[in-house]
């Protein structure tokens, strides 16, 4: 499993700042066998107390995760001094193995630090005389490093001191950093061409990781001024209609309720295919300056540890140092928990394991004949007050009397029992859309598609045939014909009407009304109950000129309300 850390640095203290993945200052749990995008933002406090990024360029960093100044526990190394190679060396040498394997080149060596083994002081064989000095971790295991540090050169008088220290390798260890991508943290897309019924409309959506800066949009050339990230919508709106004088107040911008705006062309472009893009130009926005890594938790390394601690988990150090001007700066070190992955690659469903009963077990499971538990005489099957509970002579099922009676060719429920159906998962009837179905007598059929409600429920025999139902809450029936209508011509702001019959419409019924293929721009048709089974059909033509409607059919819905 993959997922992103984000840790936020006060490389002045060295201390985590709560933000990213870290609450309270602690680390996050990791997994072993999980891979992380480690993304660090590296901050120090100014004289007023504000935090501000530190300047990485042409800075390396390196995170490693190990435990400090621990120990190979098996293997050897090998010491160059003065160009000689000296043998293998166990991981555990006293110093006077370390000494007898390199003698001819230091006059002698001891343990230097509180360890028992690990770590060695080499002194020269003779004042004012360097020592050139090599190591090779050979077969140290865990893998670990043979470090050589000066502790004194050479002077008159002085002989030069060498320290060897064997120290085991981080467990995880990264050093390739790359700036974090930006792509996607500031968008501009198109939800919808503009159309009948529709204005062509914009999405402008903001990235968590955008810190300020200006953006500006684009529209055929001509660009807005500036714009703040997150600014309010009417400030955008504004930087359009100011800012591009192709658009002027013909765009409405509003917030999209996740930090980013909705843009739709309006005014004299409403419902229009503006086919000029609207572009955006970010190359002005300012991002979080993170730095990133890939962080495996799958290495020998961290199996090693596991295996060595006998836990669960193990909470290795982590460390995270920056060289900057050639200078090497820990910034960071602290404490991680890992813990063990159960699901790891290859896993498999386990299969079953054959159980087989021995003679000893059969004799104590079987169960004898009688008639007040098992019956096999007369096939029957008693509950624990002796009451029959499966008769598989007559097919029922009951406790004393019958509850459910399969003995026909459709199961019978006795009258006062109910059917009960669980409360998690539910219970399906009919497991696909193939199964076949009805109800009160109905021949069954399957899942009903391409028609309507009332007539899927009368194929399911859920409702009766031959009978009017209503299609809206608390409406009895729905009534629907088509009539031709001659409106003829309308003069500028007239009207014409025409009577339709609709048995068994009622005044104050709701009429829907089905326009033919063209109706002329400017004119309204309505229908409405004026009188029982009556509807009167209006042309209403709003408009200054006269409008020709003529002749034409028109689907006349009444719903009873």
């Amino acid at each position: 499993m993959a997922s992103t850390l984000d840790l936020y640095i006060d490389t002045s203290t060295g201390a985590l700042l709560d933000g990213g993945s870290v609450a309270g200052g602690a680390l996050p749990t990791l997994t072993r066998n999980d891979s992380y995008t480690l993304r660090l933002r590296l901050l120090e406090k100014s004289a007023s107390g504000a935090f501000t990024d530190i300047d990485t360029s042409g800075a390396s960093l390196r995170v490693g995760i190990g435990n400090i100044e621990e120990l190979p526990t098996d293997g050897a190394f090998k010491l160059t001094c003065n160009g000689t190679t000296s043998s293998s060396i166990a991981y555990n040498a006293t110093a006077i193995s370390v000494y007898n394997a390199i003698s001819n080149n230091v006059s002698t060596v001891s343990l230097y630090g509180s360890s028992s083994y690990g770590s060695y002081l080499l002194t020269a064989t003779q004042p004012n005389t360097a020592m050139s000095f090599g190591s090779d971790s050979f077969t140290l295991f865990p893998a670990s490093s043979v470090i050589v540090n000066t502790r004194r050169n050479p002077a008159t008088g002085i002989n030069a001191q060498q320290v060897v220290k064997l120290v085991r390798d981080p467990i995880v260890y990264a050093d390739t950093f790359i700036n974090t991508s930006t792509a996607g943290q500031i968008v501009l897309s198109k939800i919808s061409d503009g159309g009948t019924g529709q204005n062509e409309t914009y999405d402008l959506s903001f990235g968590q990781e955008i810190v300020g800066g200006l953006y500006s949009l684009n529209f055929g050339g001509t660009s807005t001024t500036g714009i703040a990230p997150f600014a309010s919508a009417i400030t955008v709106q504004t930087a359009i209609s100011s800012g591009i004088n192709t658009i002027t107040s013909n765009i409405s911008v509003q917030d999209n309720g996740k930090g980013g705006y909705t843009i739709q062309f309006t005014g004299r472009l409403a419902q229009t295919n503006v086919t000029t893009e609207l572009l955006l130009d970010a190359s002005g926005i300012n991002f979080l300056p993170l730095k990133q890594t890939t962080l495996s938790i799958n290495t020998a390394g961290v199996e090693d540890a596991f295996a060595l601690s006998g836990e669960d988990t193990i909470t290795p150090t982590i460390e995270i140092e920056i060289t900057q001007n050639g200078t090497p700066k820990t910034i960071y070190q602290g404490n991680v928990t890992i813990r063990k992955d159960l699901i790891t690659a290859g896993a498999v469903v386990p299969g079953d394991q054959a159980s087989y009963y021995t003679k000893a077990e059969a004799n104590v499971v079987f169960v004898e004949d009688s008639t007040s538990n098992v019956d096999a005489t007369n096939r029957k099957l008693y509950n624990s007050s002796s009451q029959v509970f499966l008769d598989w002579q007559n097919n029922t099922i009951g406790t004393g009397a019958t509850i459910l009676d399969l003995s026909g060719t459709a199961v019978t429920i006795t009258d006062g029992y109910n059917l009960g159906v669980g409360t998690t998962t539910g219970t399906q009837i009919g497991t696909s859309t193939a199964s076949k179905l009805a109800f009160f007598g109905s021949t069954p059929v399957t899942q009903p598609a391409n028609i309507n409600v009332v007539s899927g429920l009368i194929n399911l025999g859920l409702i009766a045939s031959g009978a009017t139902y209503g299609v809206l809450p608390r409406s009895s029936q729905t009534l629907t014909t088509t009539a031709s209508i001659a409106f003829g011509t309308l003069s500028g702001h007239s009207t014409s009407a025409g009577n339709v019959t609709v048995t068994g419409a009622a005044v104050g019924d709701l009429v829907l009304v089905g326009l033919p293929t063209v109706v002329s721009a400017g004119v309204v048709v309505q229908g409405v109950v004026f009188a029982a089974n009556t509807v009167c059909m209006t042309a209403i033509n709003g408009s200054n000129s006269s409008k020709t409607v003529g002749t034409a059919d028109y689907r006349i819905t009444v719903i009873d309300y």
